[in-house]
């Protein structure tokens, strides 16, 4: 499935941001699993609190391409981490992995002249992280 995020990303380089993403709403009747976990542990909802405030920051320097790009990677991450169901450390994973991922990404898009190569090798690390 991670497959289809470099392409996406890739192909993402190119025009205003929209705006910022909303963080989990532990309200809604319609949570999975790992979501519900989240909501109730108070240091996982800070970690994914702040990966959203991290996402939101980092689409507002992103052009509108590079930030549907950075939409699709959430939204495979999050169905990625909803397959741990309500293991408490898979979640705790999934969430430091995103984080490392938008380390790596912050200081492609932080380059100019190398961010194509740069953006290529950390997907690759991207894909390769995921298969393990």
């Amino acid at each position: 499935m991670l497959g289809l995020v470099g392409p996406a990303l890739l192909a993402a380089l190119a025009g205003a941001a929209p705006p910022a993403a909303a963080s989990l709403d532990c309200a809604s009747r319609w949570l999975n699993r790992a979501e519900q976990v989240i909501c109730g542990d108070p240091q996982l909802m800070r970690a994914e609190q702040q990966l959203t405030q991290r996402l939101s920051s980092f689409a507002s320097r992103l052009n509108f391409g590079q930030y549907l790009g950075l939409r699709h990677w959430h939204a495979v991450r999050a169905r990625q981490r909803s397959l741990c169901a309500a293991d408490r450390e898979c979640i705790a994973a999934s969430l430091r992995a995103q984080g490392r991922s938008l380390d790596r990404l912050q200081r492609c898009v932080g380059g100019s002249l190398t961010r194509r190569a740069c953006l290529r090798e950390m997907l690759a690390a991207e894909q390769d992280s995921s298969r393990r």
